[in-house]
């Protein structure tokens, strides 16, 4: 039986969020969903005795004054675009008796957020997400499984997408002594975007994609590449009056390290740049992660 937290360390479950945009000066700014995971971020455990607690805070620093073409090239805007956010995750782990084998989480998660660019600031509390997630390990060294979160739409109003929605996705992981992989496949459902004092918009579904491969190099250090990717479907005016945002899509490929500090906590840092993409935000970010696990 896994009942001790040097055997679970580290093992935050990774949902993250699209980061309320709809203040961003850029019609379809950048921040690919789930890109704040980091290295054993689905290293989950099963048939442990006890329930435990997971705190996460994730951070983000996204600067750029470019956008994707149509076509695929950079453009160059001349107003920079800066996006703070800070993502608050609590989870609680459990398993069933009777359900042997098979691990259970269900977690919350509040963004903070702050937008700056063409002389202006938006801050606030953001839409926060809430929901389980279930997994099973096909072998010792592997995990797979399910997690589905609904975003709600009660965030400050000017930070919040003004929309339900359901992020849905499987995730994996496999360990080795010396290297790591885990990541995620999914999507993003959204309802109809009811902002105050503008069209009512049926907002275009995302398709997302996130790869973490690591690498064990000591105890305390473990060094990874990250590939991230999505791709989302044109928004339209829900009342049929043409096209709100056209479809978009970004690959992002970044590098960063793991400090394993001890049993219980881990700080993860990451660079990322996009490297292909059409009608977004460059995404230029800087990421961090820090786990606690009791």
């Amino acid at each position: 039986m896994e009942n001790s937290l040097s055997k679970i360390r580290h093992m935050a479950l990774g949902a993250a969020l699209t980061i309320p945009l709809a203040a961003v000066p850029q019609a379809r700014a950048s921040d690919i969903t789930f890109a704040v995971i980091g290295p054993q971020e689905y290293n989950l455990p099963v048939n442990f005795k006890d329930p435990f607690n997971v705190f996460v805070q994730y951070g983000e620093f996204n600067s750029t004054n470019k956008v994707w073409t149509p076509s695929g090239g950079l453009y160059n805007t001349n107003v920079n675009t800066n996006l703070f956010v800070g993502l608050s995750k609590y989870v609680r782990f459990w398993t069933f008796d009777s359900i042997p084998n098979v691990g259970f989480a269900y977690e919350v998660i509040v963004p903070e957020v702050m937008i700056t660019g063409a002389g202006s600031a938006v801050k606030g509390i953001g839409d926060p997400l809430t929901g389980p997630a279930v997994w099973i390990k096909p072998t010792k060294d592997t995990t797979l499984g399910l997690q589905s979160f609904v975003q709600l739409p009660i965030g400050e109003t000017q930070v919040s997408n003004h929309y339900w929605a359901n992020y849905s996705s499987i995730f994996f992981d496999w360990e080795t002594p010396l290297l790591g992989f885990t990541g995620n496949a999914g999507a993003v459902f959204r309802s109809i975007q009811s902002a105050p004092g503008v069209a009512r918009i049926d907002e275009g579904t995302t398709l997302h994609a996130n790869l973490r491969l690591s690498w064990k190099a000591t105890k305390l250090w473990e060094p990874f590449v990250a590939f991230d990717w999505q791709t989302t479907g044109s928004a339209n005016f829900a009342n049929g009056g043409g096209v709100a945002g056209l479809a978009n899509q970004e690959t992002a490929l970044g590098a960063g390290v793991m400090a394993h500090f001890s049993d219980v906590a881990s700080l993860t840092l990451r660079y990322s740049r996009g490297v292909e993409g059409y009608n977004t935000g460059l995404t230029n970010a800087g990421y961090l992660k820090f786990a606690y696990v009791w």
